[in-house]
């Protein structure tokens, strides 16, 4: 059974799976870690999550070393398929990655709904598994958007980026990027930026109104989110400056401090100068008095990101 599986993982370019062993009656592959590879990059490739691979690889907690063996949980993958039209809506299969939170965001439902239609207990689903899709009402007879006043702008000098523009002006970045439909973190000298804090525009009633139902095979969302398979179901993204853990030179392990994240929580930090990325888990809050910080990091980690500055611009993302 275990050279057919290596030979399929063969196939699929997977060359560095060693061999295959069984732990506690359940497969893994035993594999070795290539230069650049991070947790979240072998956890993407065998479709399992970096919680499960750090429960037997307690070590890789520390970081990853060129030609580390791992033991990853093996699961066999199972394609998409299209989703079983019913009387009341719709039956899909959970293939290889798919987690409740992408599924919900795939039919524009929320994942307690998705729990409440198939009497789930937790999150946890199984490959070819079948989740069950209600249909829901899509029209809503008052409509709103929000726009934000032309009244107050702001023109970029040199050096200023989004980051120090944003904290200028009490946004955050997301807001002047929307606002001003910037899709890259790049800014020209003499550029012109909305920098008011937007306003409801009248609500529209609609004065007919006709109920219909829509298919939820059609409201899809293309948002890209880390797809880990994790306790909640809000992925929550927070900017400001992160800054080193003093005293944590000799510390390998990546870790983080955060004054609301509750220990334990693994979360990404984005350095948002050099763009770089690591995972960390979260130790405890931080330090009474320390203002103007957001989240404080190992020297590890801090190394990981490409840091040169005591304090830096970082993008945090986790889930409630």
């Amino acid at each position: 059974m275990f050279e057919i599986l290596l030979i399929i993982l063969a196939s699929t370019g997977q060359s560095d799976s060693l061999r295959m062993e069984t732990i506690n009656g359940k497969p893994y592959v035993v594999y070795q870690v290539g230069a650049k590879e991070t947790l979240y990059s072998i956890s993407r490739r065998y479709g399992t999550t970096i919680l499960a691979i750090l429960e037997q690889n307690p070590s890789a907690d520390a970081g990853l070393e060129v030609g580390q063996i791992l033991k990853i949980p093996y699961a066999p993958r199972v394609k998409s398929q299209p989703a079983i039209q019913t009387a009341d809506g719709l039956i899909h299969k959970v293939a290889t990655k798919e987690t409740l939170f992408s599924i919900a965001r795939q039919y524009n439902v929320s994942v307690d709904d998705i729990k409440t239609w198939n009497n789930l207990k937790d999150n946890s689903l199984s490959l070819g598994q079948d989740i069950i899709i209600k249909r829901k009402p899509a029209v809503d007879p008052l409509v709103t958007k929000e726009t934000p006043s032309a009244a107050k702008t702001h023109t970029v000098v040199a050096k200023e980026t989004l980051f120090s523009i944003s904290r200028q002006y009490g946004m955050t970045i997301q807001q002047l990027k929307e606002w001003n439909d910037i899709q890259e973190n790049e800014l020209k000298v003499g550029q012109v930026l909305t920098v008011a804090v937007p306003v409801s525009s009248a609500a529209v009633n609609l004065t007919t109104v006709t109920t219909t139902t829509v298919n939820p095979v059609l409201q899809t969302d293309n948002t890209v989110k880390i797809s880990e398979s994790v306790s909640g179901s809000d992925e929550v993204k927070e900017s400001g400056l992160a800054q080193l853990i003093e005293g944590s030179e000799s510390n390998r392990k990546y870790l983080a401090q955060h004054q609301t994240i509750k220990p334990g929580t693994i979360l990404k930090i984005r350095n948002m100068t050099t763009n770089q990325e690591v995972f960390v888990r979260v130790t405890g809050p931080i330090p009474y008095g320390d203002v103007g910080t957001v989240i404080r990091i190992s020297k590890s980690a801090y190394d990981r990101l490409g840091a040169t500055e005591p304090k830096f611009p970082a993008e945090i993302t986790y889930y409630k």
